[in-house]
């Protein structure tokens, strides 16, 4: 605990404190955070990193064993009711810091999110999305038919064309990704490239719409207006868990998180080896706009950017 204390979180925090100041205390106007008055805990999830788990954790230890959302105990439905909605914030919505301005959290809570490098989450992300392409696409802002259509659309098409083949790449995503069915000209019938991900990423999307799973954290968790407590590393979980734990007053549940339905791509940080091994796929401008879009995340958590 003392470890911890002085030379991570304390680290950690002044760092973020350091460079919300000399960015003039940026405010993206994020507030996914949810307070669970029982464990008088406030979480503020980021995607692929540990937030299954924790979703998941927090369901078993604050709701009844048969609540469930369209029939699924750990759906996200289930937690929606904790959200602190900004609706109902009962203090100013700008300023240098939003503090506890929620009527339903006291000043005691503890506010705490989980990050992870943001290109680990990127990898991480693109690798569930081609392993299950019809479940991820439903539930991750269906980014794939885009980024298919943006990659590979010719615009000689006529429109009668273009409906044909998108609607074999509506059956492909929805039947069957590996064999697909279709025109046998049709460059639609093939999941994204990781190239293609990354480029549909630096063209399309702008900063503030970014997909919630691959949006830069600092953006995500809005560090600089939130006041969090902890914001816990997942590369360091072995180390930084317990006194997370401890501080939640959660420590008598350490196995059931560590143990228990562990999400199975969250779970396992992708290796920095794969991480280049995607980056290899990339040109050196692409790495750069990539690393670019970043670099809040690096100056804020103390990340590095990868090149290869």
């Amino acid at each position: 605990k003392q470890w911890y204390q002085r030379r991570v979180r304390g680290a950690r925090m002044e760092r973020i404190k350091a460079v919300c100041n000399a960015r003039k205390q940026p405010n993206f106007h994020a507030y996914a955070m949810f307070y669970f008055p029982k464990l008088k805990v406030t979480w503020l999830p980021v995607f692929k990193a540990s937030s299954t788990t924790w979703k998941n954790f927090l369901i078993d230890k604050t709701l009844p064993p048969d609540v469930t959302f369209n029939s699924n105990h750990y759906g996200y439905g289930l937690i929606i009711p904790f959200r602190l909605d900004w609706k109902k914030m009962i203090g100013p919505k700008t300023g240098p810091r939003r503090k506890r301005v929620w009527e339903v959290e006291p000043n005691d809570s503890i506010r705490f999110t989980v990050i992870r490098h943001p290109l680990s989450r990127l990898v991480s992300h693109y690798r569930k999305t081609m392993t299950s392409p019809a479940d991820q696409d439903a539930f991750r802002d269906r980014w794939i038919k885009a980024a298919i259509i943006h990659a590979r659309r010719n615009r000689a098409w006529s429109a009668e064309k273009q409906r044909d083949y998108e609607k074999e790449m509506d059956d492909m995503l929805r039947l069957d990704a590996e064999n697909p069915k279709g025109s046998p000209d049709n460059p639609y019938l093939a999941l994204p490239t990781f190239p293609e991900l990354v480029r549909f990423i630096l063209d399309v999307h702008e900063p503030k719409r970014l997909n919630k799973h691959w949006i830069p954290i600092a953006q995500r968790t809005d560090i600089c207006q939130n006041d969090l407590d902890i914001v816990m590393k997942l590369e360091n979980e072995q180390n930084e868990l317990p006194y997370l734990l401890e501080r939640l007053n959660l420590s008598r549940f350490t196995d059931d998180l560590m143990s228990v339905k562990r999400n199975p791509s969250g779970g396992k940080i992708v290796a920095e080896t794969e991480v280049e091994e995607h980056l290899k796929l990339l040109s050196k401008n692409e790495q750069k706009q990539l690393n670019k879009l970043y670099q809040i995340d690096y100056d804020m958590f103390g990340y590095e950017p990868v090149y290869v």
